[in-house]
């Protein structure tokens, strides 16, 4: 029997239970509420609060103090999945440390790894990978947090990737979306006919059973099949199985969303096969995080034991330099004093005279002063030359807004039907901002895939689908930065 804890932004969700083979045991479900602040987005703004709602959840369900999991949603402990080769451990380690430090990962300070085997492939002698990723201290934040509310953390996890893993039996062979939303904060997770292909989180600012919620949870739908179409996909989606909302909740959604798009079929989402929640089904939907916890995982390298074991290195490495560091000085002045000494006594006599009478000639000195003005003259017109060559091409590449950038949107949009609005440019940061609208989404997805195709573009964002207000056409915000100019090349003559 083990506890799994996760923190969202509102409340703290506890799974009580056992692994049994693939599935779970579940002999309690328990949501205490979190104090407003104590925690955002995995992050702890304020830990005594925080460490008091541990103690009062623990104490008023009396609950095992060991063996307890940590599930957080956190862009300060990222996951992803990679495809490594069959090695040993330590082997494995060391491949994931260079993907890691080749990848995002590195804006991480002073990061540590975690990782776990999700599947293998003992044909292609490869084995799938979820590896884990955060600064040593957030780590070590929590272990200490959860030390003081009188517990003990076995492991911390990511969440939507266990939540990954838990649905990927229950989809093996569809197409499906599940939606997760906890709180504000919606995840979305992309199978297409049992493979996974995508997740991503977002905000959600409407209230669920309202028409404004719909319209949002589509819009992610349709950034789902942008998804799609953008990777060649055949694939459509039409199953969406939602997680965090009450089965009223669900309906209203279902019928709201038929009135945008009768394609697509939501519902509730159903604890896996081999998942045993007892006699209230009905509370799964909002413990998916902590029961995926709950799963066994094939975890080789856990993220608190690697920051143990990095943790020991550090001291170790700082008391041999503590120990070693002042016998060095000793011995480097040692080495150089021994030198110096010994350069002195082979110098002979005359060949000190000769050098002293050199140095001291008149001549030579009023030569070398000038050659000092000289050269210090050349240094200063160099960096002079340099700067104003910086300048020239900075001009020369400084992107120019001419008619070419509109017709060029404009060919685009006409290609597709679809209506462009230019709203601004701003000549400080190269940004044009327009407005595309048409009867058909995918009319719009496929305007905004040619303009990121588009090499006098360095960046295309777009945000903000929206109906109009008679319901007959789609709107989208585009936000195009202009790259910069190529220089012209020189004339040979």
């Amino acid at each position: 029997m083990s506890e799994v804890v996760f923190l969202s932004n509102t409340n703290i969700q506890i799974a009580s239970g056992s692994a049994a083979g693939d599935g779970v045991r579940i002999s309690k479900l328990i949501s205490s509420p979190l104090p407003e602040g104590a925690v955002l987005n995995g992050v702890v703004m304020d830990q005594d609060r925080l460490i008091e709602a541990i103690k009062l959840a623990w104490q008023a369900n009396k609950l095992p103090k060991s063996e307890v999991t940590l599930i957080i949603n956190s862009p300060q402990l990222r996951a992803n999945r990679v495809d490594a080769p069959i090695l040993a451990d330590k082997k494995t380690t060391e491949f994931i440390e260079r993907e890691t430090r080749d990848s995002e990962y590195g804006r991480f300070q002073n990061p540590i790894t975690g990782w776990y085997v999700v599947g293998k492939d003992a044909k292609a002698k490869t084995q799938k990978v979820v590896y884990e990723t955060a600064e040593i201290d957030f780590v070590n934040k929590y272990v200490d947090i959860f030390g003081k509310a009188g517990l003990k953390l076995k492991t911390i996890h990511n969440g939507v990737q266990l939540a990954t893993e838990y649905f990927t039996k229950q989809a093996a062979g569809k197409t499906v979306l599940y939606m997760i939303l906890d709180g504000k904060s919606l995840v979305t997770i992309f199978f297409a006919e049992g493979k996974y292909y995508y997740d991503s989180t977002s905000r959600v600012f409407a209230q669920p059973g309202t028409p404004e919620f719909a319209r949002e949870i589509y819009a992610s739908v349709s950034s789902i099949r942008q998804f799609i179409s953008a990777q060649h996909l055949t694939e459509t989606v039409k199953d969406i199985l939602f997680c965090g909302l009450a089965y009223s909740h669900v309906n209203q959604l279902a019928n709201d969303i038929l009135n945008l798009d009768s394609t697509v079929d939501i519902s509730i989402a159903q604890p896996p096969q081999g998942t045993s929640v007892g006699s209230d089904q009905s509370q799964f939907p909002f413990f998916v995080y902590p029961i995926a916890g709950l799963r066994k995982i094939d975890e080789r390298m856990p993220i608190l034991k690697n920051t143990k074991q990095a943790s020991k290195k550090t001291k170790e490495k700082s008391f041999m330099a503590n120990l070693i560091l002042p016998f060095s000085l000793i011995l480097v002045v040692a080495l150089i004093a021994y030198g110096v000494c010994f350069m002195v006594k082979m110098k002979k006599q005359a060949e000190l005279d000769d050098v002293e009478k050199y140095i001291n000639n008149q001549s030579v000195i009023d030569q070398v002063a000038e050659y000092d003005a000289m050269y210090d003259n050349m240094a200063e017109m160099g960096r002079i030359q340099g700067g104003v060559d910086i300048l020239m091409d900075d001009l020369d590449s400084y992107p120019v807004p001419d008619s070419s950038i509109n017709k060029s949107i404009l060919e685009a949009a006409k290609k597709h039907d679809v209506n462009v609005d230019f709203n601004s440019y701003s000549a400080s940061t190269g940004v044009f901002s327009i407005t595309a609208s048409s009867p058909e989404v995918e009319d719009i997805n496929q305007f905004i895939a040619d303009l990121m195709a588009m090499d006098i573009f360095e960046n295309v964002n777009y945000t903000g689908y929206s109906l109009s207000s008679d319901g007959k056409s789609w709107q989208i915000n585009v936000v195009c930065t202009l790259a910069g100019r190529e220089p012209a090349a020189e004339e040979v003559n």
